[in-house]
């Protein structure tokens, strides 16, 4: 049929059209059915591409525990680390961050006005270490899971994956089951989930309904991998992206990565509302193949001053919310000045 842009549908006409020209029609229907999808080498990126990554995980590993090369099997030996908040370690984390076909399928998942939430590398050795059987979904005090997953991540994998290698497992379909694992669940299914089998430079595509964890390495030489993790923008990340870019960051990126930084959002508020201080969203869908630098479209709100009360702005915002059918979509977006009679 027509994909036409129905404002009923939003965004979603024309983000479905864009996986479509990307030929993730198949992956779309997978992540629906079973809960994750693996996206092949070709479909990430070059060779160049996977090396390049590859080099910068293990530059920053090397940094950290300050060894060598060759030391860094014996560091990670029977153990593994998520190596965290590695987004402005290296150039290529922020290109990965917006891989067209990466964040279209999470854009999926959570909508296209995701934020993220972390960007870490992950380093396994060989041994019993092992991640156990769970679900992304933060919410614990809820028993249930909403419909919709509130985060989504990929894996882009940068060594080849299987049960020997200590690769990731999915229980697949456990996605519609709308709950965390008992921990009877997650006893049966550490050894009964089903492993991802999948070449270097391959990305794992979930949402965080879905079980999964992983199996022991016992071949030799590390696992390594670049998890990124993005949330509706409701949610609080787990990395200070919103506290930590800079306007050379953002000027440098296309617009949707200052979506992704959560730099709109007018919350949280202090005394006096700023609405008018906050970075206005570019309207409409944007493009997962807008390559533009945002160059001065952007730049960070001045600091706020949380203590401090404006008696002239709070009483605009008394004659905006006397009346009827006060609006405060736009507030909540952090798109505007907000409300409206």
């Amino acid at each position: 049929m027509e994909i036409k842009d129905w404002p009923s549908a939003k965004t979603t006409p024309a983000l479905y059209r864009e996986l479509k020209g990307l030929g993730l029609l198949e992956n779309l229907a997978e992540l629906e059915a079973f809960g994750y999808t693996v996206l092949t080498p070709d479909q990430v990126g070059s060779e160049a591409q996977h090396e390049a990554a590859r080099n910068a995980v293990l530059r920053i590993a090397r940094e950290r525990k300050n060894c060598t090369n060759e030391e860094l099997e014996e560091v990670f030996a029977d153990g593994q680390e998520l190596l965290r908040f590695v987004l402005w370690d290296d150039p290529i984390f922020e290109k990965l961050v917006l891989h067209p076909a990466a964040l279209g399928l999470i854009q999926w998942l959570v909508g296209t006005d995701c934020i993220l939430s972390l960007c870490n590398a992950w380093v396994k050795g060989k041994g019993e270490s092992r991640t156990e059987i769970h679900a992304d979904w933060a919410q614990f005090d809820m028993p249930t899971m909403a419909v919709e997953p509130y985060g989504a991540n990929f894996n882009y994998l940068l060594t080849d994956y299987s049960k020997e290698d200590g690769g990731l497992s999915f229980v697949p379909g456990s996605h519609r089951w709308r709950r965390l694992p008992s921990s009877e669940e997650a006893t049966y299914w550490a050894d009964n989930a089903e492993p991802v089998e999948a070449k270097a430079g391959s990305m794992i595509i979930w949402g965080d309904h879905t079980w999964h964890g992983s199996y022991p390495k016992t071949t030799d030489g590390l696992r390594l991998m670049i998890l990124g993790m993005f949330n509706r923008p409701h949610m609080q990340t787990q990395e200070a992206y919103r506290q930590t870019v800079s306007n050379e960051a953002l000027a440098r990126n296309p617009a949707r990565f200052a979506g992704l930084m959560n730099i709109y959002n007018s919350m949280p508020w202090g005394k006096t509302p700023d609405y008018g201080k906050t970075v206005k969203a570019p309207q409409g869908y944007q493009s997962l193949f807008d390559e533009e630098p945002a160059g001065d479209r952007f730049r960070l709100p001045n600091e706020r001053d949380y203590h401090s009360y404006d008696s002239r702005t709070g009483d605009k915002l008394k004659a905006q919310m006397s009346g009827d059918g006060i609006q405060f979509l736009d507030v909540y977006k952090g798109a505007g000045t907000g409300l409206k009679k």
